[in-house]
């Protein structure tokens, strides 16, 4: 019944995708502004301060000049939300496969933080309210890999595939994803920061040697590999974040 539950709601929630302009906090005309290439789903209270990060970093990012970091202890993480990519070429999926995804995430990101910052289930004034959503979902199509390496020399294209953006290894048929956070203060709501990123999977990384190449590679037999992989990234990100944004708070008198 929960994974029934579950998928309705998935259903629904991307049904909202369209309704990102009617939401508090857009831009001119109550339109949601774009972020680079990406469209926002409507998903965050507000999107208004988000700006590029800019050096190595694809994110867009907002934080509170005025909130106080130092005052939050703990962590209150809401159930995590995922839309498919209205265009995906790809949208096979199970309930199932869908609820362990938003546990694999939910755990990734326990396990990231916990030592320092405990996850607990009501709101306080030392918790930090976390709101995620997964956006523009792409699986990676495991048979497309699978006729790939069957047909070794088609690798030695896609290995090609992105060079002029330095992306190399990137082919159609690997996963896509976008994650939408932002942290509230628990108990007024106020939003004290916003991250947005967009993560596209590559089969392969020559950059970063031929091991890390080969390992990328035969993950593409996995639906939902690199996505996890994203889920990964993006739970160091939010402990990583936090720890800098405690390090940079003024020292109290």
């Amino acid at each position: 019944m929960r994974v029934k539950t579950l998928a309705t709601a998935v259903v629904f929630a991307a049904s909202l995708a369209g309704a990102a302009t009617s939401l508090a906090g857009s831009g001119p005309g109550g339109q949601v502004p774009m972020l680079g290439d990406y469209t926002p789903k409507g998903f965050l209270t507000d999107y208004s301060g988000l700006r590029p990060e800019g050096g190595d970093s694809d994110a867009f990012v907002y934080r509170d000049p005025g909130a106080d970091p130092t005052r939050y202890k703990r962590l209150l993480i809401d159930r995590i939300k995922i839309w498919f990519k209205d265009d995906a070429e790809y949208k096979g999926i199970d309930p199932a496969e869908l609820k362990e995804l938003t546990d694999y995430f939910h755990q990734a990101i326990v396990k990231a933080v916990a030592d320092a910052y405990p996850v607990v289930e009501e709101p306080g004034p030392d918790v930090l309210r976390l709101r995620i959503a997964i956006t523009d979902l792409v699986p990676n199509k495991p048979e497309a890999s699978v006729v790939t390496l069957a047909v070794p020399f088609l690798w030695v294209g896609e290995a090609g595939a992105g060079a002029a953006t330095k992306e190399v290894g990137s082919t159609p048929f690997v996963g896509e994803a976008t994650v939408e956070m932002e942290a509230l203060d628990s108990k007024t709501q106020k939003q004290v920061a916003a991250y947005v990123e967009t993560r596209t999977a590559k089969k392969y990384h020559w950059t970063k040697g031929v091991g890390t190449a080969v390992k990328d590679y035969v993950k593409a037999y996995s639906t939902w590999a690199y996505t996890k992989q994203a889920m990964d990234h993006w739970a160091q990100q939010i402990r990583t974040r936090l720890d800098a944004a405690r390090a940079s708070a003024p020292a109290t008198p």
